[in-house]
């Protein structure tokens, strides 16, 4: 993500007279930090997700200014780390801090969470931890599963509301005629 920023205007976002275009189309991301390994908490993963919000942000306004909506796939939670500070955590606090800063939108989003306590913050043992592997960080098909669906069915309603837009704007009736 970095280097495809980096490679426009020095990093630079647009200027505000560059906002001129409202957005016709749509751009789905599935971007992931370098190290999706290292927790949230050390010092330079830390920065590494502090850049990638910048940068996230940064190629939203460009997109915007091209007429493109962005949406980020979210990562699946993990439970490789104590109290939620894994990388996939890391990753998802920056896509919030991109939105704070650009029209970035989020797509993929699953009823899928991991409860973290004890004196040490581990994960609470339930049913749904077997579906990340052993690792406490590997998504198993039933998991991709439904975050493709949920990213399917978000893009199929999209495509519906804008051919409802068109339909009604158009004059035609829903007979067709």
């Amino acid at each position: 993500m970095h280097q495809i920023v980096m490679g426009e205007n020095n990093g630079l976002p647009p200027t505000p007279d560059q906002f001129k275009t409202d957005p016709s189309g749509y751009l789905i991301v599935n971007f992931q930090l370098d190290d999706m390994v290292t927790p949230a908490t050390d010092p330079t993963q830390a920065a590494a997700i502090s850049q990638f919000a910048q940068d996230l942000a940064v190629f939203t306004q460009r997109a915007s200014v091209s007429g493109k909506l962005v949406y980020a796939v979210l990562p699946i939670q993990t439970c490789d780390a104590p109290n939620g500070t894994g990388a996939a955590f890391g990753l998802i606090s920056a896509i919030a801090a991109a939105k704070n800063h650009s029209n970035l939108n989020t797509i993929g989003g699953i009823p899928f969470g991991v409860s973290f306590g004890g004196s040490q913050g581990n994960a609470i043992p339930s049913p749904d931890l077997a579906h990340l592997g052993a690792d406490c960080r590997t998504p198993d098909t039933y998991l991709l599963n439904m975050r493709t669906d949920a990213i399917a069915d978000y893009i199929a309603a999209l495509y519906r509301e804008a051919a409802a837009t068109a339909g009604s704007a158009s004059g035609a009736s829903a007979s067709g005629t």
